[in-house]
């Protein structure tokens, strides 16, 4: 339950969706109560008393909202795959967790289900009632869509700049390493994990994500445990695999709420640090490759690179390969002599015939280990 939750709080319909109902809400809410507006002064000049007149402004918002929002819709697709074709398709769920463009869309939509909801009102003969500031107040809502599409434009153009989706990268990234570490600040360093008695498989195939070590902890607490994660997260997955173990048995339930701590699923874990290195390196190499031969983002990537390990070196628990959080939770760990290895090999195969870039490279390196 816990895992849905945490699903259902990061997703990206979640914005547009509330938003949505929010105004679905209204527009019944205004449809349901009879409210004579006329007998309110600062309320009289908003008052369209003609059910025509206010059936032809909802046609009007609803016809014109809905070509802002296709146009709208269009205009991202077109950034996302003009990202897929020229850096890597895995900053598309980056470019879609933006909470600014989420918020439009969904107010857009909301003022479509608005006028179509209270539109209902004006051509049904049943009721004699109608809510006769509603066609004014969705005039407002279509004014407030029309500057939010000119700042979606603005948005959007800048978001296909690699130097603003880099600059992303690298703030998710350094937010999840000070956020690990605050969770990890009472680590202790251990050579090796141990398997404990008792085991647990995984029953799904995904990517492992950032498991929620606060509430890990003080399950574990309350249980009297003592456990070992077997996988690092980021890591695929396979159904079958040892995610964890540990000492004493456990009753169905309490097993089952250790369980929703580890969400595994086939969405890019953008909650994992090591993550964004990644999507650096991917970004830099593609950009080096001769069909896109831009050896400027290349060099862009690498500069934001060469800060996070910076910022990673400072992070005391990151020089481990294992490590234990507060004497019950044993868990691997991503050293940065490992990540480094990882992230280097990778680009000095692809930019190794470049003398810019593999001067850079060299550069970056010495810079990350003075």
């Amino acid at each position: 339950m816990f895992t849905l939750f945490k699903k259902v709080l990061k997703s990206i319909a979640l914005v547009p969706m509330v938003l949505a109902l929010s105004f679905l809400g209204l527009a019944i809410l205004m449809a349901s109560v009879e409210i004579n507006y006329s007998d309110y002064d600062f309320l009289s000049y908003l008052v369209i008393q003609d059910k025509a007149d206010a059936q032809f402004i909802f046609s009007f918002i609803i016809g014109g909202i809905f070509t802002l929002t296709i146009f709208s819709y269009t205009m991202v697709m077109n950034v996302l795959n003009r990202n897929i074709n020229n850096y890597s398709p895995r900053l598309v769920p980056l470019l879609l967790s933006e909470k600014h463009h989420q918020i439009i869309l969904g107010f857009t939509s909301g003022t479509i289900i608005y006028a179509m909801v209270l539109s209902l009102t004006t051509i049904s003969d049943s009721t004699a009632f109608y809510s006769e500031i509603s066609a004014a107040i969705g005039v407002v809502f279509s004014i407030i869509s029309v500057f939010l599409f000119i700042y979606f434009i603005h948005s959007v153009s800048q978001s296909i700049h690699i130097n603003y989706i880099l600059k992303q990268v690298y703030d998710k990234t350094e937010d999840t390493l000070l956020q690990q570490d605050k969770t990890h600040h009472a680590f202790k360093i251990l050579e090796h994990i141990e398997q404990h008695k008792h085991v647990v498989k995984s029953m799904r195939l995904g990517y492992l994500h950032q498991p929620n070590y606060d509430r890990l902890l003080n399950l574990l607490s309350s249980y009297g445990l003592k456990m070992s994660i077997h996988v690092l997260p980021g890591e695929f997955v396979h159904m079958g695999d040892l995610l964890f173990s540990y000492d004493n048995p456990l009753e169905a339930s309490k097993l089952k709420n250790i369980r929703g701590c580890f969400a595994i699923s086939n969405d890019v874990p953008l909650d994992v640090p090591e993550i964004g290195f990644k999507h650096l390196v991917e970004v830099s190499v593609k950009a080096a490759s001769p069909a896109l031969n831009d050896p400027g983002t290349s060099k862009a990537a690498i500069d934001y690179l060469t800060q996070l390990f910076l910022v990673r070196h400072t992070i005391a628990h990151f020089e481990h390969k294992a490590m234990i959080l507060s004497d019950q939770l044993s868990r691997p760990n991503v050293s940065n002599k490992a990540l480094e290895d990882y992230c280097f090999l990778e680009m000095d195969r692809y930019m190794k015939d470049d003398p810019l870039l593999s001067l850079q490279l060299i550069k970056a390196r010495q810079k990350i280990n003075a």
